[in-house]
């Protein structure tokens, strides 16, 4: 999409980090209860700022619109 300052974890950029343990993450949603957070990701940075601490929602919301080239 050639967004600058993006894609690249360095000072000054916008990065979004998942931090997980592939030996535990595993999916908890069902067809009755689709909205369920998945085990093992312990960590959500979004932007610099932490949305998902030791798998629980902080309440931050850190993400932006990204509009590409193609937006008109």
């Amino acid at each position: 999409m050639k967004l600058k300052e993006h894609g690249s974890i360095k000072n000054g950029n916008f990065a979004d980090l998942v931090i997980f343990d592939p030996a535990t993450i595993s999916d908890q949603a069902t067809y009755t209860e689709p909205m369920q957070y998945p085990k093992g990701i312990d960590y959500v940075i979004v932007n610099g700022r932490i949305v998902i601490d030791h798998g629980k929602h902080t309440g931050e919301l850190a993400g932006k619109v990204l509009d590409g080239p193609g937006k008109k």
